[in-house]
């Protein structure tokens, strides 16, 4: 019986499908910019954890449209080829998620953009088109992802990871295998499997493709 070398493969959001961070870009567009910066920059200097920081970020949107937010999102640059990326992916009998401390609508609106199959994220709710004060960030994807695995009784062993940041490098720790792409930190370069720099996510497709190629071809039963 043949034995799969990667059940499931997940991606990061900003950075990794948005080519900058897409709810960053966005508020500039919905007039929070300046606020939404002064947090980033309180967590950067640590003056607040990660969590609070992403609370006090989607607290910045309560109240706001979310065809509003999404607008500005889709402004928002991507990589190429996510869609054709996404399809070989799943022709490989891969489940295609992301993994993320984004909202949950952002999540969604990558769903049904691009084919993922479901999502790991930040829960912020949206009631009657607007976006409302029940919010439950996700500032430890590694719990997100353990948490999807178990559940879905896939092995860690057998989920790839693709992301670029800080907090990625606790995901590639934890999961099979992973891929810094595009990744400027050299903490996030060093924990990964694999380095890849490329506007096209077609390329990440190819090397997994080669490497559960050439994890068929040293099968032996």
């Amino acid at each position: 019986m043949k034995i799969p070398k990667f059940v499931t493969i997940s991606f990061d959001v900003d950075k990794t499908l948005f080519r900058q961070p897409a709810l960053t870009q966005a508020a500039r567009g919905l007039g929070i910019g300046k606020k939404w910066d002064a947090i980033d920059q309180m967590y950067h200097r640590k003056r607040i954890t990660l969590r609070q920081a992403l609370l006090q970020q989607f607290q910045l949107l309560v109240g706001m449209k979310l065809l509003d937010i999404l607008a500005e999102v889709s402004r928002v640059p991507m990589m190429r080829n996510i869609r054709e990326a996404v399809d070989k992916l799943l022709g490989l009998g891969l489940s295609v998620i992301l993994c993320t401390d984004n909202p949950d609508f952002l999540c969604q609106y990558l769903v049904e953009q691009f084919g993922f199959r479901g999502f790991v994220s930040s829960k912020v709710a949206v009631k009657n088109g607007l976006i409302i004060d029940d919010i439950e960030p996700l500032p430890d994807k590694r719990l997100g992802i353990r948490k999807y695995c178990a559940w879905m009784s896939i092995p860690l062993s057998k989920t790839v990871h693709v992301g670029d940041g800080l907090n990625d490098v606790p995901v590639f720790r934890v999961v099979g295998y992973s891929i810094a792409l595009n990744a400027s930190l050299e903490k996030a370069r060093r924990a990964a499997s694999h380095q890849m720099e490329t506007d096209d996510l077609l390329d990440v497709y190819r090397h997994i493709q080669s490497e559960m190629s050439s994890a068929s071809a040293s099968f032996s039963p």
